[in-house]
């Protein structure tokens, strides 16, 4: 198991010892032979870095909606579950600067890149390796569509806040695709590039905000408030090829064609994408704002 603990988080003067927080703590990652694992684990590892660097500084303008809600100010410990990269950590830090703010996701790739003045662990989010409350809050930042049984996760999330502890989420509602992206994934198709069957995420069931409180409220949170917000973006054309090249299920499909497919769709998108407006990138996503409280 990767685990960074620093300096900071085993001196901290108001915090408890990290250390009396630990729970089933292994020297390994969790098996990734279990449940949804093994996809999560082969989808995110080999565009980490592309993450990083193009799609988690996107992800952390969103996460504003929350951080600025979620009471955080005087929390001690705080668990950004499902992590990736870290991008959240010091944000999570700069709502609470007394906190020791630890991060956890399930892709090694993506926590070795995580920011080295957090502890960061590899772990499973519906295995969590800490006691009993032991956190004040808890951050599940687009990660919830990611497991089979959301509940189960939130269920987690709630053994490990302590009483009156605050959850917060984000997740995905309805999307509206550009023309720019629909013209790629044609031509995706017509090169014949290859088709995945394997579900990595589960959107379906945490798309609105009925479906997350009836969720919360099965999971043992209280004071459960939700919203919708409209996330409205217009990537540049260089971004625009690089997201479909190196980042997500695009990335598969193209990776699947061989070196003369490849040259042949560049070729004819600077064409097409030369005709094509800015509007005509812009795509629009519902972003589901979740809060609640650990209740009795």
């Amino acid at each position: 198991m990767i685990l960074a603990v620093t300096e900071r988080a085993r001196t901290h003067a108001t915090a408890p010892p990290l250390r009396s927080s630990v729970w089933r703590m292994s020297e390994h990652p969790p098996s990734e032979g279990r449940e949804h694992g093994p996809g999560i684990v082969r989808h995110y590892a080999p565009e980490a870095e592309a993450y990083r660097d193009l799609w988690a500084p996107v992800l952390v303008r969103l996460a504003r909606w929350l951080i600025d809600e979620i009471p955080l100010g005087s929390a001690r410990r705080i668990l950004d579950l499902g992590c990736g990269v870290g991008a959240l950590l010091p944000h999570l830090r700069d709502a609470s600067p007394e906190a020791v703010v630890i991060g956890l996701d399930r892709t090694r790739a993506m926590v070795a890149l995580g920011p080295r003045a957090f502890p960061l662990l590899v772990g499973d989010a519906v295995r969590v390796p800490f006691r009993d409350r032991s956190f004040d809050a808890v951050v599940m930042a687009f990660m919830l569509f990611h497991l089979p049984d959301p509940t189960a996760g939130l269920s987690e999330a709630r053994r490990v806040l302590r009483q009156g502890g605050w959850i917060g989420l984000l997740t995905w509602g309805r999307e509206r695709d550009s023309r720019a992206r629909t013209r790629w994934i044609e031509e995706l198709d017509a090169e014949g590039a290859a088709t995945f069957d394997e579900k990595l995420a589960w959107h379906e069931l945490v798309d609105t905000p009925r479906k997350l409180k009836e969720r919360l409220r099965a999971a043992g949170f209280a004071n459960v408030n939700s919203r919708v917000e409209l996330f409205v973006e217009r990537p540049s054309r260089e971004e625009f090829i690089a997201r479909g090249t190196i980042l997500g299920s695009r990335r598969r499909r193209w990776e699947s064609l061989p070196e003369k497919s490849r040259r042949a769709l560049l070729g004819r998108a600077e064409q097409w994408m030369k005709e094509m407006s800015s509007e005509d990138f812009e795509e629009e996503s519902e972003v589901i704002v979740t809060m609640g409280r650990a209740g009795t």
